[in-house]
């Protein structure tokens, strides 16, 4: 009996170790230099991953500096070969002149019967192919200029709570949480800006929606990569199991679904407009569904955006609501984390290079004294103060919230060469690595502003500035994260002094186990009024 189990383990493990390794030779037979594999976990830097030693933005990163003359790089994770792309002109090609090749994004298997599942299946982020395309165009025209204009209002209301709220920081002494902190800001400003009700997180730190969202990313990323690397590899057996992937807390993430599900049905049935992005969102799915185009922005960035979208709409009139739901809440989610992640990562280099925080300062305060004394900026004021500008686009190039990654939809031979990326397999773009590279920056590990001066960005590779990625994928929501941003900062500064205290990080390292690339340890800051 024993020994009828023991030899039926070792002829699993045997056929188990086959089938992962089978294709450990792609690249070598290819002629391609790459990552070399060991089972179980693939490439190196993949199993530091999946161990909790790097985060996943920093997971290209050793192949651009160890590669740094091959353009095109193999890497396995766990059995799948994977491509790592090292040369900027070649990162162009796919993400915008040859986007018809790499269409999607990773395909993450969000199948499941549950409700939360299928909504979370259906966002943005998540759409492939001709879906993905009509649900980008119907997003898209949400965040123009004109749109966000008169969103700048909204968002300055927040601004006045949100000085307030800092007021008791200032008059103690005591550190403040920086990431729970601007958190509040945007959850209060996307709950309003996005769909017309008062979260109050500046007001009542310890309500139940604040506590939901404390546990919306309380998912532990190295066990989340375990099951996603599960789900890949057995997909039958998973959907036998019923396993589904947890992309947020299941709790929280039920009841944010729960809320915003109730502001749509509020909203049709009360025919209130509040011109906020949960009307822009109604408007534009209507738009859609009468063949009406809409206005987008005309510069460098969007035009490399731009897609072609065949009039038969892909997505079916009884699915609406379910991809009105599902693109409300990645709206949300993104509006309240990633833009108050970079609020928090942006005030601890202002609290650790006072020349710069001085002079931003400065520029505010100026644009104050020709707004009557008043730090209430209008959006073209806002938009207008290049200082400011420089600050936060640097602030994304050194602390980077996401690393590039498109999916094959069809082989693509590589220009100049006879290797052909096949159908499915994914593409990396190391970014992180990239906007840290001293061929485009100078300084490339030092906090500095003038990095976006107009001359430095006229003598570099546009594209060598990848923190909202580039082509049609590109983050759709940049122009309304960065006006948060930005509003926050002149509100911040205009009013506080920012410093560093005993508590305060030397340096920010991303957690490879937080889903939202936070840095280890809480940045923790002191205030001193103006």
């Amino acid at each position: 009996m024993w020994i009828e189990i023991v030899l039926a383990f070792i002829g699993l493990s045997i056929s188990l170790y086959k089938y992962m390794t089978r294709k450990y030779t792609f690249f070598r037979d290819q002629g391609i230099p790459f990552l070399t594999p060991s089972f179980p976990f693939g490439s190196s830097n993949v199993k530091d991953l999946l161990l909790g030693k790097i985060s996943v933005v920093d997971i290209s990163n050793r192949i651009y500096w160890d590669y740094p003359n091959d353009k095109v790089v193999g890497q396995f994770q766990i059995g799948t070969p994977q491509v790592v792309i090292n040369d900027l002109d070649l990162a162009k090609c796919i993400l915008v002149k040859d986007f018809d090749h790499f269409m999607d994004r990773r395909k993450v298997p969000t199948d499941g019967k549950s409700q939360r599942n299928k909504v979370f299946s259906t966002m943005l982020t998540s759409l492939c192919g001709d879906q993905w395309k009509t649900m980008r165009s119907i997003v898209s025209p949400i965040f123009t200029s004109g749109k966000l204009k008169s969103m700048t209002v909204l968002v300055n209301n927040v601004g006045d709570d949100f000085v307030q709220y800092l007021s008791k920081f200032s008059e103690s002494g005591e550190p403040f949480n920086a990431k729970d902190t601007f958190t509040n800001f945007t959850l209060d400003s996307i709950a309003s800006c996005g769909f017309g009700f008062e979260a109050r997180s500046l007001k009542n730190t310890d309500s139940q929606f604040r506590s939901m969202i404390t546990k919306l990313t309380d998912v532990n990323q190295v066990l989340q990569f375990g099951q996603y690397a599960f789900m890949a590899l057995f997909p039958s057996l998973s959907k036998m199991m019923n396993v589904e992937l947890d992309l947020f807390n299941r709790e929280a993430g039920n009841f944010v679904l729960d809320v915003l599900g109730q502001c749509i049905k509020e909203r049709r049935n009360s025919k209130v407009r509040r011109n906020d992005l949960l009307d822009l969102l109604l408007d534009a799915l209507e738009a859609d569904r009468q063949g009406i185009k809409q206005e987008l922005e005309k510069d460098q960035y969007d035009q490399d955006a731009a897609i072609h979208v065949s009039r038969t709409s892909s997505i079916p009139d009884d699915e609406i609501e379910l991809f009105l739901l599902s693109n409300a809440f990645i709206l949300f989610f993104a509006g309240f984390d990633t833009s108050s992640t970079i609020m928090s990562v942006a005030s601890y280099f202002l609290a650790t290079h006072e020349d710069v925080q001085e002079k931003l300062y400065d520029e505010i305060s100026e644009a104050i004294a020709q707004n009557d004394g008043s730090d209430v900026l209008d959006y073209t004021t806002v938009q207008a103060l290049p200082y400011l500008d420089k600050v936060v686009h640097e602030t994304l190039r050194i602390y980077p919230l996401t690393i590039i990654e498109r999916a094959c939809v069809k082989d693509y031979q590589i220009p100049g060469t006879n290797f052909v990326i096949e159908k499915d397999m994914l593409v990396q773009i190391p970014s992180t690595a990239i906007m840290k590279d001293p061929k485009y920056y100078d300084n490339p590990n030092e906090f500095d502003p003038e990095n976006f001066s107009p001359e430095a960005k006229a003598k570099r590779n546009p594209y060598a500035f990848l923190a909202f990625g580039q082509g049609p994928r590109n983050c759709v929501g940049m122009r309304f994260a960065l006006l948060q941003v930005k509003i926050s900062l002149i509100r911040l500064l205009a009013n506080y002094k920012l410093e560093r205290c005993s508590q305060t990080l030397t340096e920010l390292i991303p957690d490879p186990k937080s889903i939202t690339i936070q840095p280890k340890g809480d940045i923790l800051l002191t205030i001193l009024p103006r």
